[in-house]
């Protein structure tokens, strides 16, 4: 069923009033003194032109303030909770290019802020209140004799980030619902001999139509021996037939991303080598998200997921030994060589996915996480294991005697030219007691996929 563009969710000024509530706890539990000061995206521009690009909000700024207009700032005293936003004066003639505009005192109920002022008197204002100290994003923004740190303010919006509120998830299963509509878009559209170029233009269709207005990263569409390059940009290749097609692509409605991979057969139909590969990394997926509840290490997931595809590359013919052999000699990082995936909410990769003080092992599967925290119910993160046929790392395999002997080098070799790479990426949610696979709805078991592509013919 589609989603409703009728009672889509909207964020409300209690969201953001939430946050900066959390933030200042937080801040508060630091000691620390003084004030907020933080400085939204300036007016974008294009040098020597006068185009004017769409404006995305700094994504800390708009955390804590909702406002999705440049030239912003805003000032929030620590103690007491007080906060002010700075907004640009609107000239006259505004209303003949973009409409009635709102009086300050509306923008400042819109946005739920104590007190507003023009975001001239910024200056004035914080000298009068003569901080302790100003806690800000980017200290270079900050002029003035004060007292200037960031790392506390960093960290503090940081791990609330971390924490998806009610509100944010119910946007992020919107964007999650917006990435189904794309991809069962494709499911009916693929075909041999559409360029990449034209996938995308299909996500593109229904991302525009659900509002999803910025893209939250480029979208990656790749096809046959192309599917070995984790983040193929171009887009230029003809699909064949018997290709694989690998998508990597997500909308981000309301500032809150979606980020999902599906590998799908161009003919609709999978080879025997494709349905092989395609369940190692399903099975290594589903092993994940079944384990995936508070209290549990993603380091271990990261493992677990290793050796699940493991086990089944060993039945697919690809690896030779035991699990705990080729998992010993990391074989593994030959054809699984990204991390296991990320947190995300306002960015696609959401920030201090390494909590501050944390050591990051160096060590196999361990090294490429982006993510390496204790799960948490509230935390949002991707869950893309993934096998590809990369050449330069096999072959550099076949000259690793401690690797080469777990891998069958003719197996190799046929699938780097008949499957090229699979990756699923799916967004899950940590509850109190498990997980809940946002963009569970999205098609990914080999049945359900050639059906659906039989069904579009």
């Amino acid at each position: 069923m589609p989603l409703d563009r009728d009672n889509r969710p909207v964020p409300k000024p209690e969201l953001f009033a939430y946050n900066r509530a959390q933030v200042l706890k937080r801040m508060q539990a630091a000691k620390a003194e003084g004030a907020i000061l933080m400085f939204g995206f300036p007016e974008p521009g294009r040098p020597l032109t006068d185009y004017d690009p769409k404006f995305r909000q700094e994504s800390y700024f708009w955390y804590m303030t909702g406002v999705n207009e440049p030239e912003c700032a805003c000032y929030i005293d620590i103690k007491s909770g007080h906060s002010v936003l700075f907004y640009p004066l609107v000239p006259e003639d505004m209303v003949i290019w973009a409409g009635e505009q709102p009086t300050l005192e509306q923008i400042r109920v819109n946005y739920g802020f104590d007190e507003i002022l023009l975001n001239t008197e910024i200056a004035n204002y914080v000298d009068k209140q003569k901080p302790a100290a100003l806690h800000t994003a980017v200290e270079s923004l900050v002029h003035g004799d004060f007292k200037v740190v960031s790392d506390l303010l960093l960290d503090a919006i940081g791990e609330q980030r971390q924490i998806k509120s009610e509100g944010e998830i119910e946007l992020m299963r919107y964007s999650a619902g917006i990435n189904n509509e794309a991809y069962r878009r494709v499911l009916r559209t693929l075909k041999p001999n559409q360029y990449e170029y034209e996938v995308e233009s299909e996500l593109q269709h229904e991302y525009c139509g659900y509002y999803c207005m910025y893209p939250p990263f480029q979208c990656t569409v790749c096809s046959g021996p192309l599917c070995a390059i984790l983040h193929y940009h171009k887009k230029t290749r003809k699909i064949m037939d018997g290709d694989l097609v690998l998508i990597d692509a997500g909308g981000e409605y309301e500032m809150y991303c979606a980020d999902n991979t599906r590998t799908f057969p161009a003919n609709g139909k999978y080879n025997d080598d494709q349905k092989l590969i395609y369940t190692a990394v399903l099975e290594a997926q589903k092993a994940v998200i079944s384990a995936a509840k508070p209290g549990v290490h993603w380091k271990d997931m990261a493992i677990l997921s290793a050796r699940v595809m493991a086990e089944n590359l060993v039945k697919a013919g690809l690896l030779v030994g035991t699990v705990d052999e080729i998992m010993q000699n990391e074989v593994m990082t030959v054809f699984y060589p990204h991390g296991l995936g990320h947190g995300m909410g306002l960015d696609v990769h959401e920030v201090l996915g390494w909590p501050k003080g944390v050591e990051h092992p160096r060590t196999a599967h361990i090294a490429p996480l982006r993510m390496g925290r204790v799960l948490e119910p509230g935390i949002v993160c991707t869950v893309e294991p993934g096998c590809y046929f990369i050449p330069s790392l096999f072959n550099k395999a076949f000259e690793d005697p401690n690797k080469a002997k777990h891998i069958n080098k003719e197996v190799c070799l046929r699938m780097q030219k008949t499957v090229g790479g699979v990756r699923i990426e799916d967004d899950i949610l940590i509850t109190k007691d498990g997980c809940e696979n946002l963009s569970a709805q999205i098609p990914k078991e080999i049945d359900e996929i050639e059906a659906l592509m039989a069904a579009a013919k």
